[in-house]
């Protein structure tokens, strides 16, 4: 098993242990929308989550944007990743 296998085993037991968390803040203190919350805004959080976009694949490396749609749940979309972005996650 390679670094970069640990790393995203890692990667996984942090978002499911994010996404338990969320789960249980949110039915104990349920959050009001705001109105900025319906508009694209960059999500960018600490260990970077995989998230089913808007066209229906998977997220991957890039830029994740997300706004919440009118029944509550929140969509993704992302941009694809820059040669920067690229060059910077090889070192």
């Amino acid at each position: 098993m390679g670094p970069a296998m640990i790393m995203r085993l890692l990667e996984e037991c942090a978002y499911f242990l994010d996404v338990g968390l969320r789960y249980v803040m949110g039915f104990m203190f349920p959050e009001k929308p705001g109105p900025n919350d319906y508009v694209w805004s960059k999500y960018d959080p600490l260990f970077q989550p995989i998230v089913r976009l808007e066209n229906g694949k998977l997220s991957g490396d890039g830029t994740l944007w997300r706004r919440r749609r009118k029944d509550g749940r929140w969509e993704y979309r992302q941009d694809p990743e820059t040669l920067e972005e690229w060059s910077c996650r090889q070192w």
